[in-house]
């Protein structure tokens, strides 16, 4: 795709600006925008990031990732990219990022790349939420998401170090073609059948996660009530568990809850690979159905919080929890995590559409 970017308003500043795919005889220009002190404030790079790092990414060929570069004389002075959600449960999504080199700040060509990205997105991947995160304080560029249409609807504290400081970060979101849709905002109607008692509980164990655990959560992940309350499908095989118990994530921290050697809940915790953005890690949590309302929710969340204090240092620890699920938001917040944002129309399961809350735990 080449298509060249027009406005009566550039005149003098811009006459033409050329929005195209990613080449990799961009890498020394984009290097050249993302090196930038100016730019890197605004991104959560590093400075110390190398021309290699650069071509590195370029050469980093994926389907599910769209690239496009705005090109004005025949150099590369900015760049977006939109990576396609590929859980299936949120395929509507995309997620982008932007960077302009500082010489080209106030000239459209944000404008130009935004243009042309939001053309793929609706025009031809038919995509209805489309989120970015951005800097608290980066108004300029709130200011051109804005005019694209995008809403703040979070703000995530302390979420990325740099410059000397912990700053915030804001997720703004812009949605299309919902209208008319509603969003799920209570539970469920069935009650799932308990299979244990409070007294039962005196025996449960927190471990770390082992590959024998791997036919019990097969029947967690794979169970339509787990996959109501997370983002599971009830379609998934016995072999895709096995394979997501051997192929740990790096950083990434398990523990489930045995009850008479059957692991009936799991949490997990993925620590941040970003150094900027070590100090935070994300959780997500299940308890087999016929064991809820029997505190192995609070045991498991004690346990991963004590490592996230005590042995990691951790300073944010965040999760996402659907609005229709009042009881895990209650542990929650017994738990410390407060609500920074609603995302709308995140997720879809279960034959319904719900929002999600962002949450976090500052230490």
């Amino acid at each position: 795709m080449q298509q060249i970017y027009k406005s009566e308003n550039l005149q003098s500043k811009i006459e033409n600006v050329l929005v195209r795919p990613v080449r990799e005889d961009d890498a020394a220009d984009l290097y050249a925008i993302i090196s930038q002190p100016e730019v890197s404030r605004t991104l959560v790079y590093t400075p110390s990031i190398e021309l290699g790092d650069t071509l590195d990414w370029i050469k980093q060929h994926d389907k599910n990732n769209y690239r496009l570069v705005a090109e004005v004389d025949g150099r590369a002075v900015g760049s977006i990219t939109m990576g396609a959600v590929q859980n299936p449960r949120r395929k509507h999504t995309g997620e982008l990022g932007l960077m302009v080199h500082a010489d080209y700040w106030n000239r459209r060509v944000g404008t130009a790349l935004m243009a042309g990205l939001m053309n793929i997105a609706d025009n031809w991947l038919n995509l209805q939420r489309i989120e970015l995160s951005v800097f608290a304080e980066n108004t300029a560029a709130i200011h051109l998401y804005e005019n694209f249409g995008f809403e703040k609807e979070c703000v995530m504290r302390d979420n990325v170090f740099g410059d000397g400081r912990f700053q915030d970060e804001l997720l703004m979101a812009r949605l299309r073609g919902f209208e008319g849709l509603e969003i799920s905002e209570q539970p469920a109607a069935e009650k799932p059948p308990r299979k244990a008692q409070k007294a039962d509980i005196d025996k449960l164990k927190i471990r770390a996660l082992h590959p024998d655990d791997v036919d019990d959560l097969y029947h967690l992940w794979s169970h339509p009530q787990v996959g109501r309350t997370t983002m599971q499908l009830p379609s998934q095989e016995w072999w895709w568990s096995q394979e997501r118990i051997e192929k740990r994530p790096p950083g990434y921290h398990r523990l489930v809850a045995d009850l008479d050697g059957r692991a009936v809940g799991m949490i997990g915790m993925g620590v941040s690979q970003n150094p900027r953005m070590a100090h935070t890690a994300h959780l997500g949590m299940m308890v087999s159905p016929g064991y809820w309302g029997l505190g192995i929710g609070s045991r498991l969340m004690a346990a991963i919080l004590d490592l996230a204090d005590n042995w990691l240092n951790l300073r944010r620890v965040e999760l996402e929890v659907n609005v229709d699920n009042p009881p895990a938001l209650h542990l929650y917040e017994k738990f410390g995590f407060e609500i920074e944002g609603r995302k709308r129309f995140h997720v879809y399961g279960d034959g319904r559409w719900t929002d999600s809350y962002l949450m976090a735990r500052l230490k």
